[in-house]
């Protein structure tokens, strides 16, 4: 060890620039010896997983456990918040001069045990000997390092690490220092040769106070997040169970700030859902007993950011793993809200043994659950989750209620809409009965909330009236009815009635407008086919369904069968929505039986067309004439309705033969723009009793 008299500046925090730019410190040593070496190979550094440390909140966790390990009671961490710590361009880095500083106040370490044991990389620090081992030196913490590697971590970030520390017994001059810095590109080889370290200006002399200050520089482009989300960050990854430890975050950036304490996560839970896990250990197949500390439950609401996401392994303090359901297959039982809900912390510390196999990923985002242990909590998570899931469903369906009604404003929408109390009543009850069971997932669309409101604003009427009916039976029977009570049930009659149109109406306009969208955009054939097999009563107004039409499922299949016969191609008829584009869709209205083509907005209909229309005509005449039990339904035979926006035939035989097929009521043709203008004025009806109910219901509140 240096006999130097030279003192230095403390460790905390005093021979630190405050400053965002490199500090003097890093300036070039005097040229000497260095007793550093350090050779790593690429691969080793692949198999160890440093690449995965790419988030500075990882990187800075690992650097805070190795000061836990050594006993600090405080570690600093000073860096530069909400910002890219380098820039990128043409494929080239540009070092923008940000430093991040952890520092911590505990044993440190001596030049001698940073050659012997620091500069080791992957040697397991819990199997050695002496002061060392599984157990801190002074507080006896059971220690979070063991591979060795948290010292690469942040290569993952950066490329040039600085390592300054003080430790040793305490003597006259104070702790010995040890100073060197770590360059990736010159570690980093493939060959087989050590390669000696840069040595530090501070290197070999003598501090006052013990502590470790490790400094990153020379940036990758990796981004910091602000301080919410970066304390946040840390949060997860440690459990905070001593109270002789704090971790402090002061942002570089503003020379104002003051450290901020990291404290543990705080999720607000469903009342009820919590389960403390003291009492409940996981028991192996032979009756071991393997503790667990923690709690499980239901987050309140959906989680907002990823820290908050899932359940919380922890093994000796320090985060080993994530999950969002203890790696259950897919499928079970309440799985969106377990996924979307589920929080908690698990403290495990088998998962970690001194001695046993090491079942966490080396950049702890989970352990291996094909492990026996793994195995064992995959099991006992699963049993929890099902515990979990059964004391929080009432809880949930509140949740869930609440916020349907909230998003929904179905009170308000319900007194507005009808004027009658109790049919406004009912409404607001069906809403609290299908909101709890409403789709969790699928609150945040519109469309979804505003259907599923339409359903219940649809229903309530037709609920009222029952209850009504129902009412004045019972009080027939008493021989206590009264004219007001029939008058009441006019009224609601008259409600629900309105009320069945204006549900039509809005669903009839909505596909009015997907189809002026549709022709605005000139989308294909394939979208239009979908609406019109939809919504069928945009070619006849007055179709509606109350069954599903078997004769038209007769009249597919065996058409089908018989243009397979007769030409040895296959057709293709819709009668709902298909996967595969047809060329027709079938409508029956009135003993008419539709068959509708339709072509893309802006398409002239010329003599290609012609001359496959007209292979469809003939069979259609012979199928009908040789076929009379399967089309005897379509008493007024069949018609082709053509959508096209024009008609383009130069063929004079063509033109005549499609202008006679018009005049026998064989093909009609209409614009895409004509098609539109039809619907949206046939179902001008359907807004006129919507209005009209609307303007009852105002009067009668007025």
């Amino acid at each position: 060890m240096a006999t130097s008299s030279r003192r230095v500046a403390p460790a905390d925090g005093g021979n630190l620039s405050r400053s965002v730019k490199t500090s003097p410190t890093a300036k070039k040593p005097a040229a000497k010896a260095s007793p550093y070496h350090l050779r790593i190979s690429r691969l080793t550094v692949d198999k160890l997983g440093v690449k995965l440390y790419d988030k500075a909140s990882a990187v800075v966790a690992e650097l805070i456990a190795n000061g836990y390990d050594a006993d600090a009671e405080t570690v600093t961490v000073r860096l530069p918040l909400n910002i890219q710590l380098a820039s990128k361009a043409g494929g080239k880095l540009r070092d923008l001069g940000y430093v991040i500083d952890v520092e911590d106040d505990g044993h440190g370490m001596t030049p001698e045990e940073a050659i012997g044991f620091y500069l080791r990389v992957g040697a397991d620090r819990r199997t050695r000997k002496g002061q060392d081992g599984s157990k801190s030196r002074k507080k006896k913490r059971p220690v979070m390092g063991r591979k060795g590697i948290g010292k690469l971590a942040p290569f993952g970030i950066c490329r040039r690490i600085e390592v300054w520390s003080a430790g040793g017994p305490k003597t006259a001059k104070g702790y010995a220092v040890t100073h060197f810095f770590m360059d990736f590109e010159k570690i980093v080889t493939d060959e087989d040769e050590s390669v000696p370290l840069e040595a530090g200006t501070d290197d070999q002399t003598w501090s006052k106070k013990s502590g470790t200050r490790i400094r990153l520089t020379s940036f990758l482009a990796k981004r910091v997040p602000e301080l919410e989300t970066f304390l946040r960050q840390l949060a997860v990854r440690f459990t905070f169970a001593r109270p002789d430890f704090k971790i402090l975050i002061v942002d570089v950036t503003n020379g104002a700030a003051q450290p901020i304490k990291v404290n543990p996560l705080d999720i607000p839970l469903l009342p009820g859902s919590k389960i403390d896990l003291s009492s409940r250990p996981v028991i192996d197949d032979d009756g071991t007993i393997l503790p667990v500390s923690g709690w499980l439950g239901m987050a309140k609401e959906a989680y907002k950011n990823e820290e908050m996401m899932g359940v919380r392994i922890y093994a000796r303090g320090k985060i080993a793993g994530v999950t969002r359901d203890f790696n259950q297959p897919a499928g079970f039982t309440g799985e969106f809200a377990m996924r979307s809900y589920l929080v908690g912390q698990v403290e495990a510390e088998w998962l970690d043994l001194d001695h046993g196999d090491d079942l966490v990923r080396t950049d702890r985002q989970d352990i291996l659950w094909d492990s026996d242990y793994g195995q064992l909590l995959r099991r006992w998570g699963a049993e929890l989750i099902k515990e979990i899931a059964r004391i929080s469903r009432e809880p949930r369906r509140v949740r869930v209620r609440d916020e349907f009604l909230r998003k929904s404003k179905i009170e308000e929408r319900a007194r507005e809409r009808f004027g009658d109390k109790q049919v406004a009543r009912v409404a607001i009850d069906l809403a609290k009965k299908f909101g709890g069971f409403a789709a969790e997932d699928e609150l945040d669309d519109d469309v979804y909330v505003e259907d599923l409101s339409q359903i219940i604003l649809s229903v309530a009427p037709h609920q009222a009236l029952m209850e009504a009916f129902h009412e004045f039976t019972n009080q027939v029977t008493k021989g206590e009815a009264s004219m007001d009570q029939m008058l009441d049930i006019f009224s609601k009659a008259q409600i629900a009635e309105l009320a069945s149109y204006a549900q039509i109406a809005a669903q009839r306009v909505r596909v009015i407008n997907d189809l002026q969208q549709i022709i605005d955009v000139s989308m294909d054939e394939d979208q239009f086919q979908a609406l019109i097999a939809n919504a069928p009563w945009l070619i006849e107004p007055s179709w509606t369904v109350i069954t599903k039409n078997q004769s038209l499922k007769n009249f597919k299949h065996a058409f089908e069968k018989f243009w397979k016969k007769k030409h040895g191609t296959d057709v293709s008829l819709a009668i709902d929505h298909e996967s595969k584009r047809p060329d027709f869709t079938l409508v029956s209205i009135d003993g008419l039986l539709h068959i509708v083509e339709i072509k893309k907005a802006g398409h002239a209909f010329d003599d290609t067309d012609f001359a496959r229309l007209i292979n469809y005509v003939d069979a259609f005449e012979q199928f009908f004439e040789e076929n009379k039990e399967t089309v005897a339904e379509f008493y007024r035979e069949w018609r082709i309705d053509l959508v096209a926006d024009s008609q383009k035939l130069k063929q004079s035989a063509n033109l005549r033969s499609f202008q006679g097929l018009e005049k026998e009521n064989r093909v009609k043709r209409m614009s895409w723009r004509d098609f539109l203008t039809r619907a949206k004025k046939v179902h001008e009806q359907f807004l006129d009793v919507h209005d009209l109910g609307a303007q009852k219901r105002q009067g009668k509140r007025a």
